[in-house]
């Protein structure tokens, strides 16, 4: 394995920043296709009740395309790291 291979093979650490929608989807669905990917994640938010309730505490937008980083925080404490 060249040390370029180990580099990417490496698991890097998840960072809490303002994300895109499909983005934040991919890291919790890596090789699904954007779209499936972002099913998934809605599905897994409208079923875990004590995160729809803080997200709609703090203001959630579901019409907005990305997430905030406080919004990222939440999704993160409910659901865990992607």
């Amino acid at each position: 394995m060249t040390e370029k291979e180990k580099q990417n093979s490496e698991e890097k650490p998840f960072v809490v920043r303002s994300y895109t929608k499909i983005e934040l989807a991919l890291l919790y669905c890596p090789g699904r296709e954007p779209a499936t990917a972002l099913q998934s994640l809605y599905r897994w938010m409208r079923k875990c009740a004590p995160l729809r309730t803080e997200l709609q505490q703090y203001g959630y937008d579901k019409h907005r395309h990305s997430f905030l980083k406080r919004e990222v925080e939440i999704i993160r404490k409910h659901l865990g790291d992607p």
